[in-house]
């Protein structure tokens, strides 16, 4: 079936282009796969918005599934870059709120990288090292948030308990994130209410 999905290229673009010409590959990879879902997009329509041949993409990533991988792994990295520059400024007393508020900021303005990193199912098996740099990007993330759950919740916690607890509160953030995201026509309150009332019953003064 033809693609119907809207072209920004106008016209095959000049050969080369280097570490440019990746950063649009990933640029429109991104906003196709949030659009119409990584399993329906292909490479050839990749291709085509940019200006390129699909044989040109390939030059750049071999496969869909090591594009899907580097857009995921780079969403999990502006996300931990966050958290660590809150975490710098400001490590004592209310970090728990502070570091909810900088993941939920992150998914809300971010929609695009959310999605990509956090809602589609995909698989990475095909992905070889890209998959496993997405995957260590996103442990990253998490092991940032959960040392900072051991510092303040995790006295007197075996390892596994502290484990849990922040699965838990991480997966809590996640659903407030992805319902917003996700259902933008649902009859939410006041956005930033809902957002306050949601730390606060997580984390209270910490």
């Amino acid at each position: 079936m033809p693609s119907t999905y809207p072209s920004s290229a106008s016209g095959r673009k000049p050969k080369g282009g280097g570490p440019q010409r990746r950063e649009e590959i990933l640029a429109q990879a991104l906003i196709l796969f949030s659009e119409h879902g990584v399993h329906t997009v292909t490479t050839r329509q990749i291709a085509a918005t940019v200006g390129i041949s699909q044989s040109s993409l390939y030059a750049y990533f071999p496969t869909k599934q090591a594009l899907v991988a580097e857009v995921s792994g780079r969403a999990f990295s502006a996300l931990s870059s966050r958290m660590t520059q809150a975490l710098e400024r400001s490590p004592g007393p209310g970090v728990l709120g502070r570091l909810a508020r900088v993941y939920i900021d992150f998914g809300l303005t971010q929609p695009d990288a959310y999605r990509i990193a956090f809602m589609i199912e995909s698989s990475h098996k095909r992905a070889g090292a890209n998959a496993d740099a997405a995957l260590g990007a996103g442990v990253n993330a998490f092991t940032l948030y959960r040392e900072a759950i051991a510092s303040r919740l995790g006295v007197g916690l075996a390892e596994d308990e502290i484990d849990v607890l922040a699965q838990s509160l991480w997966a809590a953030l996640h659903g407030l994130v992805s319902l917003i995201i996700a259902r933008p026509g649902f009859p939410w309150v006041d956005q930033q209410r809902l957002i306050d009332q949601h730390v606060r019953r997580l984390f209270g003064p910490d």
